[in-house]
């Protein structure tokens, strides 16, 4: 009723408006009858996944809804085999201009540079034994194949991988390396010099006890950073001070996180903003209306604020896709249960640990959409996903918990994958 009251204090209480406001409780009371449960049974369809094509009556819901967004993000959950495969048969569908990951810059342009290289994942492998932990999730082998299939699948002969997140915790030492090819000055390469060794023996007490603390980005002290920061604003480039700042940002949001502050969901956002804005528009120069596939950690994808209470990048292209009168589809993909690979200490190998979705106190709400998906609840061919339109959920009136509104409006598709199995790192 609030919602009400404030839009009709907005408008003047002309006669045509009367019988609107007056039927508005009438309308809610009679969709209030219609339950969750038979929402979601109404607005869910198969879509069968084989290889990476996709068919049945979800997928014609899905193709439909790509062919009108010019931005479509992939909310999901991490290091698996399943959802690679399905990001793949959206590639497939969009053939997008971009693809938009949770990784650093840095480290996408790594792996840019090797999208098309028969060797890729041989140089991968070695780049990862020199500096483990120096990515986040390309540095995964489904990952990785999923940003070459992109690549392959795109139109755009200038396609690219955008890594819009922060380095990664083991960044520290590639980042150290990259700023030594820019060619600074000489005091900007003694103080590089000096970092890199700071940085090779934190990187060694963190490979003996696993302990991501002990690495540079947490132990170094500000006097180290500071000393590096002065070295080059002397006589280093922009290419070398650029790489610098990343690394410093990277430090203050996993120093800040360490310490349970929440700026560092705050700091991290407008991070990721900021790096999508400077792709952007570098890429409307060669592409004026780029289609972009962005692939992140749910929390990061919806609209709105998210549960860290931000907003996140999600929100950010949504507003962005109206502004420039495109379409932004954002799509959450979960998994009933399975297993999940899970970060067992610097350069160690991924554990991993069986789970239901259900089971775990933030994804409880999901009982509705799952209650056939569960061990002991009915079965599921492998690969035959569920699709859940949403949008057919919105404005109807449907009493639902908090937690279903928050994800009814923040994303438009829900596809839930009856299994997952755990990606593995390219060794």
């Amino acid at each position: 009723m609030s919602r009400l009251r404030n839009r009709s204090m907005t408008f003047p209480r002309t006669l045509p408006l009367v019988p609107l406001l007056l039927a508005l409780p009438l309308a809610a009371q009679t969709a209030s009858s219609h339950t969750l449960e038979n929402a979601l049974l109404d607005a869910r369809a198969p879509i069968v996944l084989a290889g990476s094509q996709l068919s049945g009556p979800g997928a014609q819901v899905l193709n439909d809804a790509v062919a009108r967004s010019r931005f479509v993000l992939l909310g999901e959950d991490h290091i698996t085999r399943e959802i690679p495969q399905f990001a793949a048969a959206v590639c497939d569908l969009m053939r997008p201009d971009a693809y938009a990951v949770e990784a650093g810059p840095g480290a996408a342009a790594f792996v840019s540079d090797l999208l098309r290289d028969p060797d890729r994942v041989q140089r991968m492998a070695r780049y990862g034994r020199d500096f483990p932990n120096n990515m986040a999730f390309l540095d995964i082998r489904d990952e990785n194949d999923l940003a070459a299939h992109c690549a392959a699948a795109s139109k755009n002969p200038h396609f690219e991988l955008w890594g819009l997140d922060q380095e990664f915790i083991g960044s520290a030492g590639a980042l150290l390396n990259a700023m030594i090819a820019t060619r600074p000055g000489p005091a900007s390469r003694a103080a590089i010099a000096a970092a890199q060794q700071q940085e090779s023996a934190a990187s060694h007490a963190a490979r003996e006890t696993g302990d991501p603390g002990k690495l540079y980005l947490l132990a170094s002290s500000d006097a180290d950073v500071s000393a590096l920061q002065q070295a080059i604003a002397k006589d280093g480039n922009a290419a070398t001070a650029s790489l610098l700042h990343e690394l410093t940002l990277s430090r203050t949001v996993y120093r800040l996180n360490s310490t349970g502050s929440p700026d560092s969901n705050s700091l991290r956002a407008n991070l990721i903003k900021q790096h999508l804005i400077a792709y952007y528009a570098a890429a409307r120069a060669r592409t004026p209306q780029p289609r972009v596939l962005f692939k992140f950690g749910d929390d990061h994808l919806g609209k709105g604020f998210n549960v860290l209470h931000q907003r996140d990048l999600g929100n950010f292209v949504a507003e962005l896709a109206d502004g420039e009168g495109a379409q932004s589809l954002h799509i959450l993909v979960l998994g009933a249960r399975g297993t999940h690979a899970q970060f067992q200490g610097y350069a160690k190998p991924l554990g991993h640990q069986p789970f239901v979705i259900t089971d775990d106190p933030e994804y409880k709400w999901l009982a509705p959409a799952v209650a056939d998906l569960v061990p002991g609840q009915g079965t599921a061919a492998g690969n035959t996903l569920t699709l859940f339109d949403l949008r057919k959920l919105r404005f109807r009136g449907i009493q639902m918990p908090p937690d279903w509104e928050r994800i009814v409006y923040a994303y438009d598709l829900f596809v839930l994958i009856p299994e997952l199995t755990p990606a593995s790192q390219i060794e």
